[in-house]
């Protein structure tokens, strides 16, 4: 290291804040849970999606910043990372957010999440049809995830565009309260073409269930979404998919929840009210309601523009969700077609809970219950996801080894299926995305064609260097050499049986 490096170093040193711990040993490593020492070396000897691993005393130890998406600047000051990208607080240090009651650091790699798609109201827009509408882009997200970890070339970076690199979180699934589950189902005759590192990848990263099955009917992948989805979802997939010898796998994300709200609506309280329709009409909605609540986990806020009531659910497992309603004053359509992530960041930022408010909050919302299935080849096609679907243009040579079988791994359709029921109890949800992926025989060479070259109407040519493209000369041809026939007369040789032009062919 030379002098100007050694001063340069110690500038470094001297400009740490007081406030920060001036411990030049951080690593990826003691973030984790369980965490894990530093290494003091830098042989790597494994490497995961954390990052670089090392063993010194017979025991793992971290080596360098790891992976940047799991990371963050609160660590140096103390605090973890936070799971989410949900910012409630920003000061001098960076983006903060509260996860189980606790300040956490928002990870560096979400400033570049927030440059992609809004992926999580992008089908909410193009479903936007004035009707009872449900889906799960979370679902829907770990289901893209599986896809796009056995995509390659441009279908990789189809997907990759719609969704961003980043990893949906990690939950685990509770009792009859709380299931979130991927599975593959795999055609017992081609399970071997599946390559053993997609498998292993799904395994380990989405602890997903990968299953052989004979494909004789759709018994044990409707019994298995069933299971996940706590018993909600029923027959998701049809006989006649699964018997298609075209299909040769399921990639599946089920998930559910069955949770009661922290503070429970009293039956006695609901009661027959009038609903105010978007066409103008009313009808009478069966309405739940709390008078003069306190409570910290009932939210609001109320402008000109927007009435908004959040709830919380109880904890499970540690995870809790939160219920979040939004009535705009104007059109709920317009609203839709125009909301961001960004927007209902804006709306947290705002949220004033039951409990600070001095005469409490009286709450008013109508039970509600339905399902709802979208076909998802159509509507990943207009965002973008377009050469999964072709049976030519898809590459999933990551997934298995189609092509060099003469056939072509694709994504036959997609389906998502959706059911609520919204209660004075709680809220008891569950969804299902399904892939359902087909091996294509590749199409047979067509009959060969040669292509006509036919210089027959005036032309523009070009006389250029081969290979530096340097243009010597240029010009038109509008009328070229006229024809004579006296010009191309043969005449017959005796000391020969072969015919001969009269005239000399010029010097090439």
């Amino acid at each position: 290291m030379n002098n100007l490096t050694l001063f340069l170093l110690g500038l470094v040193l001297i400009n740490v804040p007081a406030c920060l711990p001036q411990n030049n040993n951080q690593c990826f490593s003691l973030t984790l849970n369980p965490s894990y020492p530093c290494c003091k070396g830098n042989n790597i000897v494994y490497t995961d999606e954390d990052g670089d691993w090392g063993v010194e005393g017979n025991k793992w130890c971290g080596i360098g910043d790891g992976n940047p998406e799991n990371t963050c600047f609160s660590t140096s000051l103390g605090y973890p990372c936070c799971k989410s990208c949900n910012v409630v607080y920003t000061d001098d240090d960076g983006d903060w957010g509260v996860e189980k009651n606790k300040w956490c650091g928002i990870k560096d790699s979400c400033a570049s999440d927030s440059d992609d798609s809004e992926f999580t109201y992008s089908i909410l827009k193009l479903e936007n049809k004035k009707r009872n509408m449900l889906y799960s882009p979370l679902s829907i997200e770990y289901a893209l995830n599986m896809l796009q970890e056995g995509a390659a070339g441009n279908t990789y970076n189809e997907i990759n565009k719609l969704i961003g690199k980043s990893e949906p979180s990690k939950y685990e699934s509770f009792g009859k309260n709380l299931s979130l589950a991927n599975g593959l189902f795999i055609r017992d005759s081609y399970y071997d073409r599946i390559k053993t590192d997609y498998i292993n990848i799904l395994k380990e990263k989405y602890n997903a269930d990968i299953i052989k099955d004979e494909f004789k009917s759709a018994q044990n992948a409707n019994s298995w979404i069933k299971e996940k989805t706590l018993g909600i979802i029923n027959n998701a997939v049809s006989d006649e998919t699964v018997k298609n010898e075209k299909i040769v796998m399921l990639l599946i994300n089920a998930l559910a929840i069955d949770m009661e709200w922290v503070l429970q609506f009293s039956p006695d309280n609901t009661n027959g009210q009038t609903f105010y329709l978007d066409n103008g009409d009313t009808m009478t909605a069966a309405m739940m309601s709390l008078k003069e609540v306190t409570s910290e986990s009932i939210g609001y806020y109320l402008d000109d523009d927007l009435t908004v009531l959040t709830m919380n659910l109880k904890e499970y497992s540690d995870t809790q969700l939160e219920f979040m309603a939004i009535k705009p004053t104007g059109s709920l359509s317009d609203f839709v077609n125009n909301v961001s992530e960004v927007q209902i960041s804006e709306i947290d930022s705002k949220i004033q809970t039951a409990y600070s408010t001095k005469d409490g909050v009286n709450v008013k919302i109508p039970k509600f219950k339905f399902d709802y299935e979208i076909s998802l080849k159509g509507v990943l096609k207009e965002l973008g996801v377009k050469e999964a679907f072709d049976e030519l243009k898809a590459d999933f040579s990551k997934m298995g080894d189609a092509k060099e079988k003469g056939e072509y791994l694709y994504v036959s359709s997609g389906i998502h299926k959706a059911e609520i029921e919204f209660t004075e109890k709680g809220a008891r949800a569950a969804a299902v995305t399904v892939f359902h992926m087909g091996a294509a025989k590749a199409l047979p060479p067509p009959p060969k064609r040669p292509i006509n070259i036919i210089i027959d109407e005036p032309f523009m040519f070009i006389i250029r260097d081969k290979f530096t493209k340097d243009v010597w000369f240029t010009g038109t041809v509008y009328e070229p050499t006229k024809y004579n026939s006296d010009d191309y007369k043969v005449e017959t040789t005796t000391s020969s049986s072969k015919t001969i032009p009269a005239k000399t062919l010029p010097y090439y």
